[in-house]
């Protein structure tokens, strides 16, 4: 059965439409303008993008009238037209989020049909959350780069660095639950709308070629080190024995911080363990070491090296944020793998990984500061402790290198994982399939 391109539905190709389209995209044009001659270049930049996304429909498909619909411009400008102006037409930066989330959504839609990456809506709207995140915890690093080296006034205002954090913190906040609301919108939409009168886009074939390393069996860095499988099992299993001493510890001290934090931990270590023996998914030695290490390093951080040892807390981050991007990249091929309306070539996926950790680096941040809230409410020490807006920043500039360092060999390290994951969705689906057969014999 073919599939329906549900993000065609975005597209509108009728006069009215159209009319308001261009006659938005006049009005942006003016405004960028405006902005331009008043010396706000990032929003003349950022005016600009946003035009050419919603005019690249119409100038790819060589039609005028074929525009994104006129309520989803809406969307994606109002709150920008607010901002660019100095016209604050909203209490919180909420709607800016969503303006965000639409923005991400029509790119990605774009890039679905006008490129050889192929995806579902579904996918799409899982893009766009995480996308919305991402930008969040992009723009206020960059904004802080800026006040750092060239003397901007963007986040380090006078304030002291814990109420500047506070600050960004209710700003990721924010855009989670704009993230979150416009993706549960956007489903909704493409649920709903019927299937009737969408716009033809011409298709643009993909073929999936060996750009993936999957005709050769991984290199994996232990066979660079010399490190026998035997080794790599030991030194988990010594790493896990370290994590009960700490957490043994921190029961006599009564350390809430420790134990709270040595319990998750040594939980986390079982997890491969645990999808091998549940869906016989047999993880590699050293992704297991490598994941233990990284909660170990961690843990016993908490233990006062974080306070008593220079960045302690942006090595354990970096090396956090690689293991994420492992299992983002090795989730991601996965799903690219086992469904056929989704391709992601190599390069794209890189770009999504990083979208992917930085993300996840804010969601790591928002529970850290909210763990601070209520634990300082309770009156016990901080188990996962924030030290002002620099930490923050560094702590994401971290998450990135992390995720460089994973994208970039995870094509040939983790490629063969991935093949048995979509190989056990494969499994998954068909007992499924037999399961509905059985019920509806019944």
């Amino acid at each position: 059965m073919v599939q329906i391109d549900r993000l065609r539905k975005l597209l509108k190709n009728t006069s009215l439409n159209a009319f308001a389209g261009w006659t938005i995209v006049l009005f942006l044009t003016l405004l960028g303008i405006g902005n331009f001659i008043y010396g706000r270049f990032m929003w003349t930049i950022l005016i600009a993008f946003v035009i050419s996304i919603i005019i690249t429909p119409a100038i790819r498909m060589r039609k005028l009238s074929v525009m994104p619909s006129w309520y989803f411009i809406f969307l994606a400008i109002l709150p920008l037209v607010g901002s660019s102006t100095a016209w604050y037409f909203f209490s919180t930066s909420i709607p800016f989020y969503v303006s965000v989330a639409t923005i991400a959504l029509l790119m990605a839609a774009e890039i679905n049909w006008f490129t050889s990456v192929k995806m579902t809506y579904r996918f799409a709207i899982l893009l766009v959350i995480v996308t919305t995140l991402a930008i969040s915890g992009l723009l206020h690093l960059t904004e802080w780069l800026l006040d750092i080296y060239f003397g901007t006034n963007y986040l380090l205002s006078g304030l002291s660095p814990d109420a500047i954090n506070d600050v960004v913190m209710q700003q990721f906040i924010y855009a989670t639950i704009a993230g979150v609301a416009a993706g549960a919108l956007f489903g909704w939409y493409f649920r709903s709308s019927n299937n009737t009168d969408l716009v033809e886009v011409p298709t643009h074939f993909s073929v999936e070629t060996d750009d993936y390393v999957t005709h050769r069996p991984p290199a994996p860095i232990r066979k660079l080190l010399g490190i026998s499988d035997k080794t790599q099992v030991l030194a988990a299993r010594i790493l896990q024995g370290g994590l009960v001493l700490l957490l043994l510890f921190g029961i006599l001290r009564r350390d809430l911080s420790t134990t709270v934090n040595a319990t998750t931990g040594l939980i986390l270590t079982f997890v491969p363990h645990i999808i091998t023996r549940k869906y016989n998914i047999k993880q590699d030695t050293g992704v297991v070491l490598w994941l233990t290490l990284a909660i170990f390093l961690h843990t016993i951080g908490t233990f006062e090296f974080y306070n008593y040892i220079d960045n302690w807390d942006h090595v354990t981050h970096a090396l956090s944020a690689s293991v994420v991007a492992a299992a983002g990249y090795t989730l991601i091929r996965a799903i690219d793998i086992y469904v056929d309306e989704i391709y992601i070539p190599p390069r794209v996926l890189f770009i999504f990984i990083l979208i992917f950790v930085l993300a996840m680096g804010v969601v790591w941040e928002i529970i850290e500061f909210l763990s601070d809230v209520l634990t300082s409410a309770l009156g016990f020490d901080a188990i996962l402790a924030q030290h002002g807006i620099g930490d923050t920043m560094l702590d994401l500039m971290f998450d990135l290198f992390g995720a460089v360092l994973a994208a970039t060999w995870g094509t040939a390290y983790l490629s063969k994982i991935s093949y048995k994951l979509a190989a056990k969705f494969d499994e998954m689906g068909k007992s499924q399939k037999q399961g509905i057969k059985r019920e509806k014999r019944k």
